[in-house]
């Protein structure tokens, strides 16, 4: 692995912070784009802090449960990956929009992971 490159894997489950600390929710996927052999980022999807609506979002994916009308859909928040500070990857937080972080999309940056 290249060093600034960072395993999704790794950061499944973490909790997503704003600029000043306040936790918005848990990275729970990413949507990607084929790109050559890699792929690339374009959003992550952030799910609910709490785990009463991430049990029930669990049930609904059960047929038999689904069927008899449990559960709730997941409610996942599409946010750009360029929104997202990874300089710490065990403590994701969304980037400040000052427009001195970088992280605008427009930089060469780009969102291996």
């Amino acid at each position: 692995m290249d060093p600034g490159e960072i395993r999704f894997e790794d950061l499944i489950g973490k909790t997503v912070r704003n600029p000043y600390g306040r936790a918005i929710g848990r990275l729970e996927e990413a949507r990607v784009e084929p790109e050559g052999e890699d792929y690339l980022v374009t959003e992550f999807l952030i799910g609910p802090l709490e785990l009463w609506p991430r049990i029930l979002a669990f049930i609904r994916e059960v047929p038999t449960l689904r069927a008899l009308g449990l559960g709730h859909q997941r409610r996942l928040r599409p946010v750009p990956w360029h929104w997202i500070d990874l300089s710490d990857p065990e403590r994701p937080r969304l980037a400040g929009n000052d427009g001195k972080d970088g992280k605008d999309g427009k930089d060469g940056k780009d969102g291996k992971v």
